[in-house]
């Protein structure tokens, strides 16, 4: 009589295929987050410029219905002449990185209108007189 050889066959993988695809992804993972790295603070310095020009048409529409500036950037929120909310949400927004944006007026470089600007962790400024 002759006796079925049956094969058994193994599959899966081995504890070095396993360690090579763990190796590889840790590296793909690591370029990944090199290259995102510097993302997120330019995305900041963006939304502090967008905010200082949303801010300063808004002090300059101001300065159209009452003829002067605004005292601090509170005063924005109603305008003495019309008596209307001259920003687009019923708060003065804060810098990206949650502190309030600086304003004076006359401003010390833009002597014949204000100064806004606020300043990144990293000691970068962001302006209007740039």
């Amino acid at each position: 009589m002759k006796k079925n050889k049956i094969k058994l066959s193994k599959s899966g993988f081995t504890l070095i295929e396993i360690i090579l695809v763990v190796v590889i992804i840790g590296i793909l993972a690591t370029i990944g987050v090199q290259n995102l790295g510097g993302k997120s603070d330019m995305a900041n310095k963006a939304a502090a410029s967008g905010n200082i020009k949303m801010l300063s048409a808004a002090i300059t529409e101001y300065e159209m219905y009452n003829s002067f500036y605004p005292e601090t950037l509170d005063n924005l929120l109603k305008c003495p002449t019309t008596g209307e909310n001259l920003l687009s949400k019923n708060k003065v927004p804060m810098d990206p990185w949650g502190k309030p944006f600086s304003y004076t007026a006359p401003g010390v470089n833009n002597t014949h209108r204000f100064d806004l600007s606020c300043v990144s962790p990293k000691g970068e400024s962001i302006n209007n007189w740039d």
